[in-house]
């Protein structure tokens, strides 16, 4: 029996889909809000003991429709779980980057380990820094205070829950490239209750990767 599941949400497809975003608080599409609330029924039944998201909206949201279930705690969010800064990118159309900064917006995700776009942009690297710690006080908060068998879940972002997975999986954050999370999707780290905070991931076990429950 694991000593914690963690149940890793994407929020749904955002209302701003031709423009980069990282940090923009954009809303979700009504697409998004659909595939928020499939999530919400998936995991309805579900002791979730925690609700954690990002404090961007298209998180929160898909946070207080988790919250909606009686008995749950209301969400908590926290800035540490955003999505990577993109800098000069930041709500900047597609066709304008390609006119403006054609040299960023050419730059392929998977090599954004260690580079920055300018303008305050973080790499993965940066964002595992602020992200990881973030996350592993919320393990060990309710594996030390709650005992086994404990159920939390976290409403994030594409790169946060792939960074989280690759860490899971053994690989560290340089590893986040191997991982997949659609808009919507649900994953599930099951953390046995030998954990450490000396060594956080040594029995993570990754039981459930980038479902997406049906939207209506």
């Amino acid at each position: 029996m694991p000593g914690l599941r963690l149940y890793l949400l994407r929020h749904g497809e955002p209302e701003l889909r031709d423009s980069f975003y990282g940090h923009e608080d954009v809303e979700l599409s009504p697409l998004g809000l659909a595939q928020a609330a499939a999530q919400a029924r998936a995991l309805a039944e579900r002791p979730l003991r925690g609700i954690y998201s990002s404090d961007l909206r298209r998180a929160r949201d898909g946070a207080a429709l988790l919250a909606e279930v009686a008995g749950r705690p209301a969400p908590v969010a926290y800035p540490a779980l955003r999505e990577m800064h993109l800098g000069v990118l930041e709500r900047v159309s597609f066709r304008e980057a390609r006119e403006r900064h054609p040299e960023l917006a050419g730059r392929r995700y998977d090599d954004m380990l260690s580079f920055r776009m300018p303008g305050g942009g973080e790499s993965v690297q940066d964002l595992a820094d602020r992200a990881l710690p973030c996350v592993l006080e919320l393990v060990a908060r309710h594996l030390e205070c709650e005992g086994p068998a404990a159920e939390i879940a976290i409403v994030a972002h594409n790169t946060v829950n792939r960074v989280l997975l690759a860490c899971a999986a053994g690989l560290g954050p340089a590893g986040y490239m191997r991982f997949e999370q659609a808009f919507g999707a649900i994953t599930r780290i099951d953390i046995g209750d030998r954990w450490s905070r000396a060594d956080p991931w040594i029995t993570a076990r990754i039981g459930l990767a980038n479902w997406q429950p049906p939207a209506d």
